[in-house]
């Protein structure tokens, strides 16, 4: 009996032994740490998706011989790097890259070891902030509102939460965004001058002026009307640029932002830029509630335009353009006789009463023919018209003198009215007749004498 328990206790301090000689072994197997080591990413905070540097000092090599590689960890997940890179020899420092996997907004911890089999030894670690920086849209017109969401600033965060973070574009803010434990929402507007392209927005917090945390970027797309107003019939050239996320685009006409009046078919942009036309049908009522639009083709459902350019629709009259009843109410102005225009017509508004001017078979008056209304204005230049006309009358009947035309002839300076409300007056005189009083010649037969300008 003494001897078996002599036995196990000799046993027993065999096991220890073999133990203590196995941990001893573990403990030296595990590459010991740099004096002055450091984990240093190349940003403090970073966004999921990008690829970021970083740089371990102080860290051993791990030992191929003895089955160890190199591993990262993200939040105690292997990551893959690439690009790994050994410092100089004896400085035990190597540099790697890596992509931010989907990561929890906030802090994120990162280190790296030496692995064996499925040991991992650890050797440096160290933290990042996961940040988002997103636009509500990827096309915006210049000119237009987008909303800026930010997610995991707890950097710009103070000890109640609150948090303010600077929004800016090539340097220049475009507004102060406040949340709360990181997080926040802010409306900017891109300023109308921006041309076509990529329109990038930065992120810092107000408190810590400094280098930018995280950015983002949206399209800028431009639309040109050449003209913006035009009669139905017209065409309207449509120049576009910065569509470069669309595979085609497409141009429509619509009224009241719903009814579709025109549209083109799909359009290739190069390089994101376009030039195409859209014809304003011969049938459009005339208003200014048109408005053309641009969108991605083909569109999702319920994708709202990427652009739009408001259109006025204007009326023949509005634009100058003659009708044909104003043409023929001009030509038969133009033709009418003195005696055809009649007495009393209305003019326009603010415009001189006409002297009343009897018609040609009022008869004679005072031994005189009937005034003769002059179409058009008054003026000095109606009455040198006048003068020459007389002297024209004396020079076709040379017997006659001077007396004799002035016993025979009057000329009165009147208005005529428009012939119909289609006809508006305008400035200046567009004819006018001067006519002697019917009177017997040498043969005794009457004689009507007129000249017209």
């Amino acid at each position: 009996m003494k001897t078996v328990t002599e036995s196990r206790r000799h046993l027993g301090g065999g096991l220890a032994a073999l133990s203590a000689a196995l941990v001893t072994v573990a403990l030296s197997g595990r590459p010991a740490l740099a004096a002055e080591s450091a984990f240093t990413p190349s940003r403090q905070t970073v966004q999921v998706g990008e690829t970021i540097g970083l740089s371990f000092t102080g860290f051993k090599p791990c030992s191929a011989g003895n089955g160890q590689s190199l591993t990262v960890r993200w939040d105690k997940n292997p990551l893959p790097v690439s690009d790994v890179v050994a410092g100089p020899a004896g400085s035990d420092s190597f540099t790697a890259d890596v992509v931010v996997p989907s990561s929890p907004f906030g802090l994120n911890h990162i280190d790296a070891g030496c692995s064996v089999g499925l040991h991992y030894l650890l050797q440096e670690g160290g933290s990042v902030y996961v940040v988002a920086l997103t636009p509500s849209v990827q096309m915006v017109q210049a000119g237009d509102q987008v909303t800026i969401t930010g997610r995991g600033f707890t950097l710009c965060a103070d000890s109640a939460g609150s948090t303010t973070v600077e929004l800016s574009a090539y340097g220049t803010r475009l507004a102060t965004a406040t949340g709360s434990n990181g997080d926040f929402q802010q409306v900017i507007t891109v300023p109308s001058a921006t041309p076509a392209g990529p329109y990038p927005v930065t992120a810092r917090c107000s408190a810590q002026p400094g280098s930018d945390l995280a950015s983002t970027s949206v399209s800028v797309v431009t639309l040109v009307l050449s003209p913006g107003s035009g009669t139905p019939g017209t065409t309207v050239s449509v120049t576009g640029g910065g569509y470069t996320q669309c595979r085609e685009v497409q141009l429509q006409l619509l009224r009241d932002t719903t009814q579709a009046v025109a549209a083109g078919g799909p359009i290739v942009p190069a390089n994101g830029s376009f030039t195409a036309q859209v014809t304003v049908p011969s049938g459009a009522t005339p208003g200014n509630d048109y408005q053309v639009d641009a969108g991605c083709y083909p569109a999702a459902s319920g994708n709202a335009p990427i652009a739009i350019e408001q259109f006025t629709v204007t009326s023949l009259a509005a634009s100058g353009s003659r009708t044909p009843s104003s043409t023929s109410a001009s030509s038969s102005l133009n033709s009418t006789s003195p005696s055809s225009v009649q007495a009393g017509s209305p003019s326009s508004p603010g415009s001189p009463s006409p002297p009343a001017t009897p018609s040609a078979s009022a008869g004679r008056t005072g031994g005189h023919w009937a005034p003769v209304a002059l179409i058009g204005g008054t003026g000095a230049g109606l009455a040198l018209v006048a003068l020459l006309l007389v002297r024209a009358l004396s020079m076709v009947h040379g017997t006659r003198g001077r007396g004799w035309v002035n016993k025979h002839l009057r000329v009165v300076a009147g208005w005529a009215g428009p012939l119909s409300a289609d006809v508006a007056r305008r400035p200046g005189a567009t004819s006018v007749s001067v006519g002697l009083e019917p009177h017997l010649d040498n043969l005794g037969n009457q004689q009507y004498e007129e000249v017209a300008r």
